[in-house]
C-alpha cells in the first residue's frame, strides 16, 4: 500500500517530471534567483514541464507564457512585444504606458541599440512588469530570442530583487557535450547573471526507467510489462518525445497488444518499427544540405565503425571531407555520438530505426550489399555478427547467393528455438535462392518448425502446406506425419472449420493418403474440432492400422488417445504411459523423449496432480524452462505463485489459444479464478467474455459463475452453472467438472432442492471414480458433506486438503467449505485464511475473516484487518463497482461502504474513484 500526498501527479496524465516541476516551483518562490534556465536536448519535455509549472503557479501568481520559434530571431524586440501584449490583456488602465513603451521599442528596433538605449528600455519595461507582481514569465525555446531582446536580459533581471517578486524560467536546447544553444549575446548574458548569483541552470536529464514506465502507462492506458519497458526505454534513451513516437509507431504496426490491462510487445512484428515525427528526427528530416541522405546511409553502415565513413562517402559519391562536415553537424544536433575510435552511432536508437524504415528498397539493398562485401572481404567488421545476416537478407541477389544461403540456413538453425523472428527472417530469405526440391524442402521444414515453436501456428501451417503439396515425394513417412500435424494445427489457428471437417471425414487433397497417417490426421482434425468422443472411437477402432505404422505416427496416435482419455474421464492410458515409458515407440530419439515427458506433465497438470508432476519433472531431468508456457502457468497456479502465473497466462493469451491443448482452456478458467479471488471482478468478467467463443465452454462458464456469485447475482450465477453442466454433457467432458458438481450441489441446497442436490452428489461420485484424483475426491466429499450433512465426509475432504497444502488455493477453498459443513470451523477457517494469504486471495481472506468474527472465533489483529480491508476496497473501487455493489461484495451496508471510502481517501490523499483507479493502474498505489 502507498500513500499519495496532495499535489502529487495522478493517473494517466503521465506526469513523469514531478520532481523537476517541484524544483522549478521552488525556484520561483520568494527570495529565489530571478532567472532559472532549464536546459535539455530536443524532445526531452522542456515545454511540457513549463506547461505543468504554469498550472501549478497560476493560482498564486500571474503567469505569462512565451513560446518562441526560429522565425522569432528575425524580429527585433519581438519577444518583448508579445510579452507586453500578454501583460496588458486584462489591464486597460495601463494601456497608455504600454503603448508608449511599444512605440519606444518600434523606434529602437530600427537601429543597433546603444548601452544607454538598452538601459532606458529595460527601465521602462521593468516599470510595467513590477505593477503586476507576483509575476512569473515562462519562456520556451529561449535560444530563438532575437538579438535586441537578448541584450535586455541582463539589465532587466539585474533590476529584479527579492522584493519585486518577478521570476523568469526559460528553456534552452543543449547541443553536443551539453553545450547551451543560443546567440553569443544571450549566452554571455546568462553567464554573467549566473556568476553574479542572479541565475541558475537546471539540466533536464533523460527519463529514468521508472519514469519511462510511468509515461508508457499513461500513453497506453495499461501497465506495460517489464520487457516492453526495457525495449522502449532503451530505444528512446529516455527521451519522452521519442518514447511517445515509438508508442504511436508500435500501435500502427500492430506491435503492441493489451491483455488483461497489461501492455506487451508482439514478438511477431519485426524491428525496426516506423515512428512518427519528433524533434530528434526532425533535426534530420527537416534539414537540407544532404543531411537526411547522410543520416540514412549511416543508419545502415554506422555499425561498421571507423570503416563506415569511407563506405558512406563512396555510396553517396561524396568526398570524405564533405561527409565528415555533415557528420559533425549531426553530432552538434545530438543525433549522432562520436565514439572514441572515430566511428559514429545514433544517440537515440529509435531515430536510427525510423530512418531505416524510410529508406527506399533499392537504396536499402545497395547499402546492405556494400556492408556485406566489406565484412566478407575483411575490410570492415561488426561487433554483432547477426547484423551481417540481416544485411544479407536485405541485399538479396546483390551478394553471393550460394554463400548467403549457407550462412542463413546455418544460423537459422542456430536460433531456431531462441529467436523465432530472426530464424524466420533468415530462412525465408533463402527461399528466393534455393530452387532444388530437396534443399527447398529442408528449408521449408525448418521455417515451418521456427514458426510452430514460437506459436505462429497459422503461418507454420502455410509452410507445411507448400511442402505437402509440392515436395511430398522428398519426405519420409515420419516427416510427412510431423508436417501433417503442423498443417492441421494451422487450419485450427485460422478457424478454417471447413477444411478441418474435410480432413476429419478423410477427404483432403493436401495430406498423404497413407492409411495410418490418414487415421491419425483424421483423429487430430476431430480433436481440434473438440469432437473428443469421435476422436477416441476412431483411434480405438483403427488401432491396428496406426500402431503398426512408423514410430512418429504411432506416438501421435498414442498421445491423442491418452489425451482423449483424460478429457473424457479415463486416465488409465496416461498412467500406463507414465509407469512404462518404453511404450512410446520413439522413446529412443532424444527430441521425442522430451516431447513425451512434456505431454505426460501437461496431462497430470490438468488433473491437478502437482506432487506427481514435480516428481516426473525431477525423474526425467526436465528443466521447468523447457516446458510450454501454459504448463509453467499451471505449475505456478497450483503452487500458489499467482503473480508469475498471471504473467504467463497473459503471455499465452497474447499468442492465442491452442485448440489442441485442453490446458489452454483450463488456463483461462484458472486466470479468471485468480482475478476473482483477488477482487478484480471486472477484469475477470472481461476475460471470460473474450474467451467464451473457444472450446471447452463449461470451464469458462464455471469460472464466471464464481465472479457473479461474488457480486451477489445468484440468478445469473446459477444460470452459468447450468450452462456449464449442459456444455460438459454435450461434449462428454469429465475434465474440468470436478468442482462443478460440488457447486451445483451447494446451489441446489441453497434453493431447498434436496433431490437435485443428491443428483449432483452422484455426478461428483462418478467423476471421482473416473478420474481418481485428489481434486475429484475432495470435491465429491464436500458435495456429500453439504447435501447429506455428513461430518465424516467434510472430515475426509479436509484431510485431503491438508495433505495437499502445496496446492494452497484449492486446499483453502476445501477447508473453507469443510468448516461451513461443520468440520472444526475455527481450525479449518484459520488454516484457510493463512492459505488464502499465501496466494493473495484478498476477497476470500475478507470472507473468512468475517466468518471468524461473526462466529466469535479469534481472527487477525486490527492493523492487519484494516490494511487488508483497505486493499480489497481499493481494488473493488478501481474495478468500477457502485456503492450498492460494494455493499454486496463486502457483505455490509451502503452506509458502511461510504464510511470506509471516506477513510480510504483520507488516508491515501486521493479525492475520487477515478484518481484511485489511475493510481492503481500506474502502480502509484500498490495493491
Amino acid at each position: 500500500m502507498s500513500t499519495r500526498h496532495p499535489g502529487a501527479g495522478t493517473g494517466l496524465r503521465a506526469d513523469v517530471r514531478t520532481e523537476e516541476v517541484r524544483a522549478l516551483r521552488d525556484d520561483t518562490g520568494p527570495g529565489a534567483t530571478p532567472l532559472t534556465v532549464l536546459a535539455g536536448e530536443p524532445g526531452c519535455g522542456r515545454g511540457t514541464v513549463l506547461d505543468r509549472l504554469a498550472e501549478e503557479l497560476t493560482p498564486s501568481a500571474k503567469v505569462l507564457v512565451l513560446r518562441l520559434a526560429e522565425l522569432d530571431r528575425s524580429l527585433p524586440y519581438g519577444a518583448i512585444f508579445r510579452l507586453l501584449v500578454l501583460l496588458g490583456a486584462d489591464r486597460a488602465e495601463e494601456a497608455p504606458a504600454r503603448r508608449s513603451v511599444l512605440a519606444m521599442l518600434a523606434r529602437a528596433g530600427e537601429t543597433t541599440p546603444t548601452p544607454e538605449a538598452v538601459a532606458k528600455i529595460a527601465t521602462a519595461v521593468f516599470a510595467l512588469l513590477r505593477t503586476q507582481t507576483p509575476l512569473v514569465i515562462l519562456v520556451d525555446d529561449a535560444q530563438w530570442l532575437d538579438e535586441h531582446t537578448a541584450r535586455l536580459v541582463s539589465p532587466l533581471l539585474h533590476r529584479c530583487s527579492a522584493e519585486t517578486s518577478i521570476s523568469v524560467v526559460a528553456t534552452l536546447r543543449i547541443g553536443a557535450g551539453d553545450d547551451l544553444s543560443g546567440s553569443p549575446t544571450l549566452l554571455g548574458a546568462f553567464a554573467r547573471l549566473r556568476a553574479g548569483g542572479h541565475a541558475k541552470l537546471r539540466l533536464l536529464r533523460p527519463l529514468s526507467r521508472a519514469q519511462s514506465r510511468s509515461l508508457l502507462t499513461g500513453l497506453v492506458s495499461a501497465l506495460p510489462n517489464d520487457g516492453l519497458v526495457t525495449e522502449l526505454h532503451a530505444a528512446a534513451r529516455g527521451n519522452p518525445a521519442a518514447l511517445t513516437a515509438l508508442v504511436h509507431g508500435y500501435r500502427s504496426a500492430g506491435a503492441l497488444r493489451i491483455v488483461d490491462r497489461t501492455a506487451y510487445r508482439v514478438d511477431r512484428v519485426d524491428q525496426p518499427v516506423a515512428t512518427e515525427d519528433h524533434p530528434l528526427l526532425r533535426a534530420v528530416t527537416g534539414a537540407g544540405g544532404g543531411v537526411r541522405e547522410v543520416a540514412e546511409t549511416m543508419a545502415v553502415l554506422g555499425p561498421l565503425g571507423t570503416s563506415a565513413t569511407a563506405l558512406a562517402a563512396a555510396a553517396l559519391g561524396w568526398r570524405e571531407a564533405e561527409l565528415r562536415a555533415v557528420l559533425d553537424r549531426l553530432v552538434a544536433e545530438r543525433v549522432l555520438v562520436r565514439d572514441r575510435d572515430g566511428g559514429h552511432r545514433f544517440r537515440v536508437p529509435a531515430v536510427r530505426d525510423a530512418l531505416l524504415t524510410g529508406i527506399g528498397p533499392y537504396a536499402t539493398r545497395s547499402l546492405a550489399a556494400q556492408a556485406v562485401h566489406a565484412v566478407w572481404s575483411g575490410s570492415a567488421s561488426v561487433s554483432d555478427p547477426d547484423l551481417v545476416l540481416d544485411w544479407i537478407t536485405q541485399a538479396g541477389s546483390l551478394v553471393d547467393t550460394r554463400r548467403a544461403s549457407e550462412e542463413l540456413i546455418k544460423n537459422g538453425e542456430r536460433v531456431l528455438f531462441t529467436d523465432g523472428a530472426k530464424a524466420e527472417r533468415w530462412l525465408h530469405a533463402t527461399l528466393a535462392w534455393v530452387t532444388e526440391p530437396p534443399e527447398r524442402t529442408a528449408v521449408l521444414m525448418l521455417l515451418s518448425s521456427a514458426k510452430a515453436v514460437h506459436y505462429r501456428a497459422a503461418e507454420a501451417g502455410d509452410c507445411a502446406r507448400q511442402v505437402l503439396c509440392k515436395h511430398l515425394g522428398h519426405l519420409d513417412p515420419a516427416q510427412a506425419q510431423e508436417l501433417s500435424t503442423v498443417f492441421i494445427s494451422g487450419l485450427a489457428a485460422r478457424r478454417d472449420l471447413g477444411e478441418l471437417a474435410e480432413i476429419a471425414a478423410g477427404a483432403s487433397p493436401v495430406l498423404p493418403d497413407d492409411p495410418a497417417l490418414m487415421v491419425v490426421n483424421r483423429a487430430y482434425a476431430l480433436l481440434l474440432s473438440h469432437r473428443w468422443i469421435e476422436t477416441r472411437d476412431l483411434l480405438e477402432r483403427e488401432r491396428a492400422v496406426w500402431t503398426g505404422s512408423n514410430h512418429i505416427t504411432a506416438d501421435f496416435g498414442t498421445m491423442f488417445l491418452a489425451a482423449c482419455g483424460v478429457v473424457l474421464g479415463d486416465t488409465s492410458q496416461l498412467h500406463t504411459l507414465v509407469a512404462h515409458p518404453e511404450l512410446w515407440r520413439a522413446a529412443h530419439l532424444p527430441h521425442y523423449a522430451v516431447e513425451h515427458r512434456r505431454f505426460e506433465v501437461e496431462m497430470l497438470l490438468q488433473l491437478g496432480e502437482l506432487r506427481q508432476v514435480r516428481q516426473r519433472i525431477t525423474a526425467s531431468g526436465l528443466a521447468v524452462g523447457e516446458l510450454p508456457v501454459a504448463n509453467r502457468f499451471a505449475l505456478n497456479y497450483l503452487g500458489g505463485h499467482w503473480a508469475e502465473a498471471m504473467e504467463l497466462a497473459r503471455r499465452t493469451m497474447l499468442g492465442g489459444t491452442d485448440p489442441a491443448r485442453p490446458l489452454h482452456f483450463l488456463l483461462t478458467q484458472c486466470a479468471i479464478r485468480i482475478l476473482g479471488a483477488q477482487g478484480w471482478l471486472s477484469r475477470a468478467r472481461a476475460l471470460a467474455a473474450d474467451s467464451r467463443p473457444s472450446g471447452m465452454r463449461h470451464s469458462i462458464d464455471h469460472a464466471e459463475f464464481t465472479v457473479l456469485s461474488k457480486l451477489g447475482d445468484t440468478e445469473g450465477a446459477d444460470a452459468l452453472l447450468y450452462s456449464a453442466a449442459r456444455s460438459a454433457d454435450a461434449g462428454g467432458y469429465v475434465l474440468g467438472t470436478e468442482d462443478l458438481w460440488a457447486d451445483l450441489a451447494r446451489s441446489a441446497l441453497a434453493r431447498n432442492k434436496q433431490r437435485e442436490g443428491e443428483h449432483w452428489v452422484r455426478r461428483a461420485a462418478r467423476t471421482a471414480t473416473q478420474l481418481d484424483t485428489a481434486r475429484a475426491h475432495q470435491n465429491h466429499h464436500l458435495a456429500r458433506a453439504a447435501v447429506h450433512r455428513e461430518p465424516a465426509a467434510a472430515r475426509r475432504a479436509a484431510a485431503i486438503a491438508r495433505e495437499r497444502r502445496d496446492v494452497p488455493y484449492e486446499s483453502a477453498m476445501t477447508l473453507l467449505h469443510a468448516g461451513l459443513a461443520g468440520h472444526r470451523p475455527e481450525q479449518s477457517w484459520t488454516e484457510a485464511y493463512e492459505l488464502f494469504g499465501e496466494v493473495g486471495a484478498w476477497f476470500w481472506r475478507g470472507r473468512v475473516r468475517k466468518l471468524l468474527r461473526d462466529n466469535g472465533f479469534a481472527g487477525p489483529g486490527r492493523t492487519e484487518t484494516t490494511a487488508e480491508n483497505e486493499r480489497l476496497l481499493a481494488i473493488l473501487v478501481a474495478e468500477g463497482l457502485t456503492n450498492r455493489q460494494l455493499a454486496v461484495v463486502l457483505e455490509t451496508s451502503e452506509k458502511s461502504v461510504e464510511g470506509r471510502l471516506s477513510r480510504l481517501f483520507s488516508r491515501t490523499g486521493y479525492t475520487s474513484r477515478v484518481e484511485l483507479a489511475a493510481g492503481i493502474l500506474t502502480g502509484e498505489y500498490r495493491t
